[in-house]
């Protein structure tokens, strides 16, 4: 059975102790074999976050990665030192990380020779560097149209399924198995008839990820 994919993105939206509350929360929570669940906390909170939740079956990831090895990058994020959290994953090249890292090539380039996981944000479809992809390790693409992004406007389905046609046929002609999730204002009201397309294989969620009601409700909808 093919598992869809649940992330959520909980940006900069909570404090600590709100981190921790939400992290006890979805801890409790009876997740269907039908989904795999993925959260990802700030930074600041993701060590906490990751000990609260590393006996469940929700994997925690970061948010970002700007490089592979601790190196002069102030702010930086290295994957090296994720690892060392035992954080395994983490998104790359989100609309709102682009805006200071315009291109993810460089920190791919890195993190793809050691099988470091990801899931790659693209805007467009010509921002997916498919020469670079492979099946070596689970890689995951999510379609993020930066103008449905915490607007409340989600794509139609129609626009989704074409993307995402789009995106699948070009991995089948490479012959590369790669899921391909949506993301933009997906809340409780809209992801089952995402979900529901044979094109989307989960989807990336923001703010209605840091609200248990609603997280629980997308989680349901499957």
């Amino acid at each position: 059975m093919n598992q869809k994919i649940i992330i959520g993105n909980w940006k900069n939206y909570l404090n600590y102790e709100e981190s921790i509350l939400l992290s006890k929360a979805i801890s409790n929570i009876n997740i269907s074999n039908k989904i795999r669940v993925m959260i990802s906390p700030n930074h600041l909170y993701i060590k906490e976050v990751n000990e609260i939740l590393r006996k469940t079956n929700v994997e925690v990831i970061a948010q970002n990665l700007t490089s592979l090895e601790s190196k002069s990058d102030t702010g930086g994020i290295s994957a090296v030192n994720l690892k060392n959290l035992n954080i395994n994953r983490s998104l790359v090249a989100h609309s709102e990380t682009r805006l200071r890292q315009k291109d993810p090539q460089n920190i791919l380039n890195e993190i793809i020779p050691i099988g470091y996981q990801f899931v790659l944000c693209f805007e467009e479809i010509d921002q997916i560097p498919f020469d670079l992809l492979t099946n070596n390790f689970e890689i995951i693409l999510a379609y993020e149209p930066v103008w449905a992004i915490g607007t409340g406007e989600t794509a139609s389905i129609d626009h989704i399924n074409e993307i995402h046609d789009q995106v699948k046929s070009r991995l089948k002609d490479l012959s590369l198995n790669i899921p391909v999730l949506y993301g933009g204002s997906v809340n409780p009201s809209n992801s089952k008839d995402i979900l529901e397309s044979k094109f989307v294989d989960g989807v990336l969620v923001g703010g209605a990820s840091t609200k248990i009601d609603q997280l629980e409700g997308i989680l349901n909808s499957i």
